[in-house]
């Protein structure tokens, strides 16, 4: 398993990285350059715009949606106007990301284009020769009307999708008691949905040799005794 963690952009335009216009994910407990660059914002917002060129080899960007907000429910995102955008998207960045032998890694969520294990795969499929990948945090793809069945999706998603991860994101969430119908919230590791054996599993029989556990700061000491097995 190869651990990264994430600086954010004031650390690391601290820490010597000028050119920071998002978090940075960076390999843990080794020095070296970063990973990737996290791109912030939504990807289907019409002022949206980010260069190819950033620190590290991959960009990581949410698939967006057409909302007012990040994670509004928004019909129109899965409709035929939310997935043209999606694909015009892709298309506008396709050569520029060649020619700067990037790569860009799309982090579904259950509100945004990409927002299911099926429509992700298939995507990737349509996509198999062009730079773009998965990052993928399994907890985004679930909404509090779906946690009555949280273990049949989350079979799903780590069955079909960990094996097609560039960056699987181990972090959590937890509804927001106050507001049933929102997206689910970040929260600390082992607090939310997230099945830590079933995720172990996962990435000990299925994860790519090349691909990276991404762990938030906060989460690390949580899941380096889930690494060693001590788990909830």
């Amino acid at each position: 398993m190869r651990l990264a963690t994430i600086l954010d952009t004031e650390t690391a335009r601290l820490a010597g990285v000028p050119d920071a216009v998002g978090d940075l994910i960076v390999p843990e407990g080794l020095a070296g350059d970063a990973i990737a660059t996290i791109l912030p914002d939504n990807p289907l917002a019409d002022d949206w715009f980010f260069p190819v060129d950033l620190p590290g080899d991959r960009l990581v960007a949410w698939s967006g949606g057409l909302g007012d907000t990040l994670f509004a429910d928004e019909p129109r995102t899965w409709m035929g106007e939310g997935h043209e955008r999606f694909e015009r998207l892709c298309d506008e960045m396709r050569d520029p990301l060649r020619d700067a032998g990037g790569r860009l890694c799309f982090r579904p969520h259950a509100r945004h284009v990409l927002s299911d294990p099926q429509g992700t795969l298939d995507f990737l499929r349509r996509r198999e020769e062009e730079p773009f990948g998965l990052a993928l945090s399994p907890a985004d793809l679930l909404l509090p009307h779906m946690l009555d069945a949280a273990e049949d999706h989350f079979e799903r998603i780590l069955e079909f999708m960990v094996p097609r991860c560039d960056l699987l994101i181990v972090a959590d969430a937890s509804p927001d008691p106050a507001d049933p119908d929102a997206a689910l919230r970040p929260c600390r590791l082992g607090t939310g949905v997230l099945p830590a054996a079933r995720l172990m599993q996962a990435i000990n029989e299925s994860l790519p040799e090349e691909a990276w556990v991404v762990v938030p700061p906060a989460d690390r000491a949580t899941m380096t005794a889930w690494r060693h097995g001590d788990l909830p």
